[in-house]
């Protein structure tokens, strides 16, 4: 089952597909409610990536994996990797930036900046971050009638 947000109406719907395009992010989850281990979260970017673990509620993140296109990595298929670290970097004498993305499997660099200059450097994800990420209680109630998700962002109605 595919749960996905409606934004408008703040609720969850259920989908029996979708399609992803461009890299995106995987998290494996576990609610503390239940503490079933059963589904993972599709973050579609390092930003979104960041604010899932420093926002969501309900959940555990075990870990997470990027799924890579081919025109990132040069195979010729999709690849599902371990994420090891995400970095930003920012030019010091320039407005370029480049976001570096360190896997099981390679490094990967979306972005103009040549990295030999002077730079500032922000990581945005590391599996230490993940490490030490502590899970956030939300005053979700589990409801077998209507679909939610396990890890939500919304913020909790009174």
């Amino acid at each position: 089952m595919i749960y996905v947000l409606d934004p408008a109406r703040r609720s969850v719907e259920t989908r029996s597909h979708c399609e992803v395009e461009g890299l995106c992010f995987l998290a494996t989850i576990t609610s503390i409610h239940t503490g079933k281990r059963d589904r993972a979260a599709i973050v579609r970017c390092a930003y979104e990536l960041q604010s899932y673990l420093n926002f969501a509620k309900g959940v555990v993140i075990e870990g997470v994996q990027m799924l890579c296109p081919p025109d990132l990595t040069g195979r010729p298929a999709w690849s599902l990797e371990t994420l090891v670290q995400i970095v930003c970097f920012r030019g010091v004498d320039t407005e370029d930036s480049a976001v570096v993305y360190e896997t099981s499997m390679g490094t990967y660099k979306l972005g103009d900046l040549d990295l030999r200059r002077r730079k500032t450097r922000h990581v945005w994800y590391s599996e230490r971050h993940l490490r030490t990420h502590s899970p956030r209680a939300s005053n979700q109630t589990a409801d077998i009638i209507e679909p939610q998700f396990y890890g939500s962002m919304l913020k909790d109605r009174a």
